[in-house]
């Protein structure tokens, strides 16, 4: 027997699942890879019988229970894991394992695994279901072999939990632990039971959930314990007590239960983290909405627009299948726009779920996200991944083509394949083609498009031709699109009667105003497994009829499809009714954008039904928070177009011409810009109209402009205060 069959046999009787590598390298000899990994002993006997020499790979993951947190050293590339681990709490003392490359894989077990995330931080992955490690007596590409850590080998110890403060889209935890704190001076654990005694209880039809998320926050929060310290508690605690208790032997109940532990972790109490370790502990008897706000406490955007960042940190951490898909894009980006990545996001799953759900009142998933970013800023990468995960989940078929000849040429493509996604990088130039009026193929576009919005639920019916048969009617298209663009040729392709003809008001931009820099932990990993399986099992899900037809329907196209009714619950319905009572307080009170409030309700019932249904696969429901975010993201995105963007929108040639020129001088900077230079950045201007829009700037001080040595210079406004404050300083 040799040495790799002895240790891949021991391996499987701790009933870690292995499969063999090839000799000396990562690469799996089985067809499925970690797919194939296995506890049975005959497969194990056969597999090392015929490659003697393979090294051992453990799969992690539920299949072995075990969950790394893998620890990358990398001096070309100036990385060190173990630099990064120092912002966290010690490692609990577990299974550990020296990699020859001078990392380290730490094994835990946990009853809630943890996210898969490379690059969680630099030199640190996380490691669960779909991937695996290479154990000893391995030996790596280098030569060297892998090693258990001395004292810390299987055999020495067990697996233990592992650490909350590890997992990916936990915040951050005090690096002094409970155990640690001086003011603890009874046990943790019998003072947060006691607490809990306090607590009001959950009653369905009367707040349960809140009161359960208030419960979470007591034990997450104010005693700082771990999600599965908490979810331990609260299941023998709190949960036997509630009316009626959630039956936590259902897998849809144990989620539900577990997630309030999750968002108990978003919100942010008007108390210090922890304020229940001290020895005076206060009564229950504050008002629990008014202690933890509505959900998450929304935050207003004060001077310097510090509240305004968290807000959008907030936004760009959703849960389910969304979170997942966002993290993926954000992780393995050159430059990472998170805002961006969530447009994408949006999209993919808006036509993934397209045309199986729909709620209440209708809505379905269809909608138009627009990515605003400086050039060169990898707007583009979300575009690449996306067609590359459609691809690896066999759903490459809802991806339509990446630029269009016509208006005819979407008709025909939405009967072929009514729900569709358009990926349209620079889609500015599309939009200024059709704005042109140039060409007449163009001339339907953007109504065609606003046609496909509106027919959602409904059937679309083309243009009349003279021809039979010509005329194409798509029942319920589901219609998204990303599309990117800087910001100026978006603003230049817009005009205010995009403002008012409900175009704008159809898409949702979303715009990332700074330029990020390079990231240094870019991951260059392959999609993730379960993300793969998730949008494939989305992507071949078939709603199955509640009546039997009464006869078959050739086209596909001309039958309604069946789909699954998404339930809101009652906190959920009263966050959108609130919300609607909103959007039309503010149309009212600025009738210029009007339209985009009008569809702010509209777009924030499509957005709750995406993440609820990412969120849970068997039987989804819209939830208080889905909405709750829904509604936050929307109200963001428009007051964002209306405070950025709506400046920039013009009317007319001669405004637009304007912008041109102040465009120009503002990417000058505080140098400014000589007029000989402004000359030859802007050839498309005779003279005379050139030095006419000059005179009306500095009449109106959107520019200035300095002479020196018969020299005239311009700036905005904005960059001359600093060319003045840079001069004063010198």
């Amino acid at each position: 027997m040799s040495e790799f069959l002895n240790a891949a046999l021991y391996y499987a009787g701790l009933g870690w699942a292995v499969f063999p590598l090839l000799p000396g390298q990562k690469v799996p000899i089985t067809k499925h890879g970690v797919n194939d990994a296995t506890t049975d002993v005959q497969q194990i006997t056969e597999w090392w019988t015929k490659w003697p020499n393979a090294n051992i790979a453990l799969a992690c993951g539920s299949v072995s229970g075990v969950y790394v947190v893998d620890v990358d050293v990398r001096e070309e590339k100036n990385i060190d894991g173990f630099n990064s681990l120092k912002e966290f709490p010690r490692l609990p003392d577990t299974v550990q394992q020296n990699t020859p490359s001078g990392g380290s894989h730490y094994l835990y077990s946990s009853a809630v695994p943890p996210a898969n995330r490379n690059s969680f931080r630099p030199g640190i992955d996380i490691r669960g279901n779909g991937y695996y490690i290479v154990v000893a007596p391995s030996v790596h590409p280098n030569g060297k072999r892998y090693e258990w850590g001395f004292g810390s080998g299987p055999w020495n110890r067990q697996v233990v939990e592992y650490p909350d403060f590890l997992r990916p889209g936990q915040r951050p935890v005090p690096r002094v632990t409970i155990c640690t704190t001086p003011l603890v001076s009874t046990d943790i654990s019998a003072r947060a039971s006691a607490y809990l005694d306090t607590c009001d209880i959950a009653i369905q039809g009367q707040g349960g959930h809140d009161k359960l998320l208030w419960a979470s926050v007591v034990l997450t929060q104010g005693f700082l314990l771990s999600d599965s310290q908490a979810f331990d508690l609260l299941s023998r605690v709190y949960n036997p007590k509630c009316i009626p208790p959630w039956d936590l032997s259902d897998p849809k109940d144990e989620r539900d239960f577990r997630r309030k532990i999750t968002e108990s972790r978003k919100l942010v109490p008007q108390s210090t983290p922890g304020w229940l370790l001290e020895e005076k502990q206060p009564g229950c008897t504050v008002d629990i909405m008014k202690f933890i706000g509505q959900d998450v406490p929304e935050i207003k955007p004060d001077e310097d627009g510090y509240c305004q960042d968290k807000e959008l940190s907030y936004l760009c951490s959703p849960t389910g299948l969304l979170g997942e898909l966002c993290s993926w894009l954000n992780c393995t980006s050159f430059k990472e726009h998170p805002f961006l990545s969530l447009a994408a996001s949006l999209a993919f799953l808006g036509v993934l779920f397209g045309r199986k759900v729909k709620d209440r009142l209708g809505s379905r998933t269809n909608i138009y996200c627009m990515g605003i970013a400086k050039s060169s800023a990898g707007k583009n990468h979300a575009l690449q991944q996306l067609r590359k995960l459609a691809t690896k989940a066999d759903c490459y078929h809802l991806i339509g083509g990446s630029s269009i000849a016509s208006d005819a040429s979407l008709e025909i493509r939405m009967a072929r394949q009514p729900a569709t996604l358009y990926l349209w990088d620079e889609i500015a130039h599309l939009l200024s083609h059709v704005k042109s009026g140039k060409d007449k193929n163009f001339g339907q576009t953007v109504s065609t498009l606003m046609q496909f919005y509106s027919s959602a639920e409904s059937t679309y019916l083309g243009k009349e031709y003279a021809e039979d048969g010509k005329q194409k009617m798509i029942v319920q298209p589901c219609c998204c699109i990303y599309g990117a663009a800087i910001p100026e040729h978006f603003t230049n392709c817009i005009s205010e009667m995009e403002l008012h003809d409900g175009w704008l008001s159809r898409c949702l931009v979303f715009q990332s105003r700074e330029d990020a820099p390079l990231r240094q932990d870019r991951s260059e990993s392959d999609i993730p497994e379960r993300l793969i399986a998730e949008v494939k099992r989305w992507a071949k899900r078939v709603i199955p009829p509640k009546y039997k037809p009464e006869k078959s329907l050739e086209d596909n196209c001309s039958a309604a499809p069946e789909q699954m009714l998404i339930p809101a619950s009652d906190e959920a319905e009263k966050v959108f009714v609130d919300f609607y009572e909103e959007c039309t307080r503010n149309g009212k009170d600025e009738p210029r954008f009007a339209a985009l409030w009008d569809k702010g309700i509209q777009n924030a019932r499509r957005i709750a039904l995406i993440v609820a249904s990412g969120d849970e696969y068997e039987t989804p429901h819209i939830t208080k928070e889905n909405a709750s975010y829904a509604c936050r993201l929307i109200r963001y995105i428009i007051n964002d177009f209306i405070k950025e963007i709506a400046s920039e929108i013009v009317s007319g040639s001669i405004e637009t011409n304007k912008r041109k020129i102040i465009s120009v001088v503002k990417k000058a900077g505080i140098k400014g810009i000589e007029k000989c230079d402004l000359t030859k950045k802007t050839p498309w201007f005779i003279k005379k109209s050139r030095n006419d829009i000059l005179d009306d700037l500095l009449e109106s001080c959107e520019i200035v402009a300095e002479m020196k040595d018969r020299v005239v210079r311009y700036w905005t406004i904005d960059n001359y205060r600093k060319h003045v404050e840079c001069k004063t300083n010198q």
